[in-house]
């Protein structure tokens, strides 16, 4: 227990006026329209208050309009991009692009503010010593240059940033020119590349701070798409196979880390020589980080080569990034990320000197490497054509079938797909461990991808498979316990019904009894255990599809003609949701007689839910 009272110490009232904290001698005066707010508080020794006005600074400038922003919002700028605070000088430029958007469309005097103080602020916080603050700079600048008229380009743009690579103050000058020269290389276009750039960046390349040389070697790619593969291989990539072999490895590693954009950038002969061979003596590098930042990129890199003759160098070095005899590699994961990349890129021609690999991958301890070949197994059957699939992938599919729920989920999201990769007779029976799921999974959220599959895996079989195999599961679903899978399952049974009316002998006829079972009968009305509204519900959305699917319409519109007058709100609003389909309101559905005649009970309707989705039908 407490001892004594609480009426000194207890009730203690936390006023203002004492040294608590008072948080109205820092809040802004809301009487105050915007631009007088930020013309009073734009210098608050408060930081947030500062924050806060300049988040809102692209939306003041509208609210005041373009005359009141040019005389009275702009000459307070500059005090934001000499703020004592990172948050605030960051957000600052990433509000000149809105800014100065605002601003041009209202005349000339707008677009003067772009070129003599948007551009230069942005240049200002390009070299700001917080990190965040410049690579915002960097990207507002990139949005920035579209605005900026064709013969400006190289005085306010081209100039300035040639000036920063020849600063000798500070290396942050001459790193921020690097990344630059490689990023605004389309707005320079190819001719100020040719003329100017490659110039500059090559003089950059041999500077003696390696944090230069290492930005030069990660900021190629989109200058040399620019000049293209001729300009490229002559001027360009003799600066980026010298860097290749610089003395510190941070400048080697980023070499490594970009390859693929300097491969995809240069011709054929040069991609398949001197890259290869640089390449080749970078992941035998003598530093540990270079080698895995090859070996990183390795897939990448191959992929450049689609259509083309890949070197057996190359494939038999990412064959060596899977495990062997079952021990760990630290490169197994990057090889099963880029594994579908690199059969595309190989064809079905040379899947043999992929297939060892492959295997090794599936039994791969690290979970991580098994889920993320359980994502690609359609991608890679696509390639290799249902022989390779049916030997080796359905044996992966059936693994993964068994494995932890996080590498179920990758096979399972896209085995529609992949069954779509296998034969009739294959299909038939690896689609019975799919369909006895359902019944056995307590995840829910892979019933929901089983629920979503379903209907595209009834296209795929004969209705007699699609009744025998895929109509129970599809059932068990739509009375899932959980809504998701629910909702998830009703498109996928106007195609599992479509498939069943297809067959020679009925085979939809039990679905469809089933589906109209979930109607009350006849002197049922009041039992509400056997006509709950959330059966009818589910009648709506799943003969809706149906319908949508034109597969016998007019047993199920006779029934949405009575269920336009039914008694419980939500099932006239589902079905107002449902008649929301585009396929009502087109032929052959929009002239029946029930279409119509539903639309009009639902057009008279009392409740204001259903009238608002009915007006968002279409006429």
């Amino acid at each position: 227990m407490y001892g004594g009272g609480m009426g000194d110490e207890g009730d203690v009232d936390y006023d203002d006026d004492q040294d608590g904290f008072g948080f109205e001698e820092y809040a802004m005066d809301d009487s105050l329209d915007a631009i007088s707010r930020l013309e009073r508080y734009h210098t608050s020794d408060f930081s947030l208050q500062r924050l806060v006005l300049v988040r809102e600074l692209a939306d003041t400038a509208k609210d005041a309009g373009y005359q009141v922003t040019l005389q009275r919002m702009l000459p307070l700028l500059s005090n934001f991009v000499a703020d004592s605070e990172p948050a605030v000088r960051q957000t600052f430029v990433e509000q000149l692009w809105p800014l100065a958007q605002f601003l041009i469309e209202g005349g000339e005097a707008g677009y003067k503010e772009l070129t003599d103080t948007f551009l230069p602020f942005t240049f200002e916080l390009l070299v700001d010593k917080n990190v965040q603050v410049g690579n915002s700079a960097v990207t507002t600048l990139i949005k920035l240059v579209d605005l900026v008229r064709d013969e400006q380009v190289e005085p306010q743009l081209l100039q300035v940033v040639v000036t920063l690579a020849k600063d000798e103050r500070a290396e942050d000058y001459r790193i921020v020119a690097a990344q630059l020269f490689n990023e605004l290389a389309p707005r320079f276009g190819e001719q100020r590349c040719i003329q100017t750039v490659i110039q500059e960046v090559t003089l950059i390349s041999a500077d003696t701070s390696f944090s230069v040389r290492k930005h030069v070697a990660s900021s190629l790619g989109k200058l040399m798409t620019v000049i293209g593969p001729q300009n490229s291989v002559e001027r360009l990539l003799p600066v980026y196979l010298k860097l290749c072999e610089d003395d510190i490895w941070g400048v080697r590693k980023a070499c490594a880390e970009h390859i693929c954009e300097v491969s995809t950038a240069v011709t054929r002969e040069a991609r398949n020589t001197k890259l290869v061979e640089a390449f080749s003596k970078l992941v035998e590098d003598q530093s540990r980080w270079v080698k895995v930042g090859s070996y990183q990129n390795l897939g990448g890199f191959i992929h450049t080569f689609e259509q083309e003759d890949i070197p057996a160098t190359l494939i038999k070095l990412f064959s060596s990034m899977a495990p062997q005899d079952g021990s760990e590699c630290d490169y197994s994961e990057y090889c099963a990320y880029s594994f579908p990349a690199v059969v595309r890129a190989v064809g079905k021609e040379r899947w043999s000197d992929l297939e060892d690999s492959y295997v090794l991958l599936v039994k791969d301890v690290e979970w991580k490497v098994r889920r993320t070949l359980s994502f690609s197994l359609h991608e890679i059957g696509k390639v290799v054509g249902p022989e390779v699939s049916e030997r080796i992938l359905t044996q992966a599919f059936d693994l993964f079938l068994r494995d932890l729920d996080e590498v179920k989920i990758g096979c399972l999201s896209h085995c529609a797909q992949f069954m779509a990769c296998l034969s009739e007779s294959a299909r038939h029976k690896h689609l019975h461990a799919i369909a006895a799921l359902p019944q056995e999974l307590e995840n829910w959220r892979l019933r929901e991808l089983i629920a979503q599959n379903l209907g595209q895996l009834a296209e795929l079989v004969t209705p007699k498979v699609c009744k025998d195999l895929l109509q129970a599961p599809a059932i068990r679903l739509a009375e899932d316990q959980v809504a998701d899978v629910r909702l998830s399952v009703f498109p996928s049974f106007g195609k599992v019904y479509k498939r069943l009316t297809e067959g020679e002998k009925n085979e939809h006829e039990e679905l469809l009894k089933w589906i109209i079972g979930l109607l009350p009968k006849a002197g049922e009305a009041e039992n509400l255990s056997k006509s709950h509204f959330q059966r009818r519900q589910m009648f709506v959305q799943m003969a809706g599809y149906c319908c949508i699917e034109g597969v016998n319409p007019d047993v199920f519109l006779d029934e949405f003609d009575k269920l336009a007058s039914d008694k419980v709100p939500n099932v006239r609003l589902t079905l107002a949701k449902v008649m929301a389909d585009p396929a009502f309101a087109a032929e052959p559905l929009k002239s029946k007689p029930k279409v119509q005649s539903v639309r009009a009970k639902l057009q008279e309707d009392p409740d204001r839910d259903v009238q608002y989705f009915f007006n968002a039908v279409p006429a």
